[in-house]
């Protein structure tokens, strides 16, 4: 079963289709990270939709995951990715098979935990290096090593 935040960000996508047509590459996490207000940018609805929405069992909003320092906690690591991607996704990047699995897991693992059950677990531990997989593989499409590369930030062009 998908996630409220999953569904969301597939609703989204559906519903903004002149973005999803005009950006089929990926921005980074630091793009969103650096999220300017910019009107001009195709980016900024899809941006403004999901910023304050509530993030998962983390009690923080999208926005403020960003703002996070994940010093080692996986769940932020994976968090960070995670927003990204799904921006990305709801933007109109195209997704590949492995980065559409790590997009499910990642949706499922952030709906079971928290990040203090996260942070408490050992590092070597199952569920810690799941998150690390996952955050891999969507940090390698958010950067464009999978898929059809990175945007230019100006025009939503792809960039590889």
């Amino acid at each position: 079963m998908k996630s409220s935040a999953l569904a969301m960000i597939i609703a989204l996508s559906a519903v903004m289709p002149d973005a999803r047509a005009e950006a089929q590459c990926q921005f980074t996490q630091g793009y969103w990270q650096n999220r300017a207000q910019n009107a001009n940018d195709l980016s900024t609805e899809v941006w403004m939709a999901i910023r304050d929405q509530p993030f998962y069992l983390s009690s923080l909003s999208y926005r403020q995951v960003l703002q996070v320092a994940p010093k080692g906690n996986a769940y932020w690591i994976l968090a960070h990715q995670l927003v990204a991607a799904q921006s990305n996704y709801a933007l109109g990047a195209e997704s590949v098979d492995i980065v559409s699995a790590a997009l499910a897991r990642g949706d499922q693992l952030m709906a079971q935990y928290t990040p203090d059950q996260i942070a408490a677990m050992p590092k070597n531990g199952e569920v810690r290096q799941e998150l690390i997989a996952v955050s891999r593989v969507l940090d390698d499409w958010n950067n464009g090593l999978i898929g059809t590369g990175t945007c230019d930030a100006g025009t939503g062009a792809g960039g590889n």
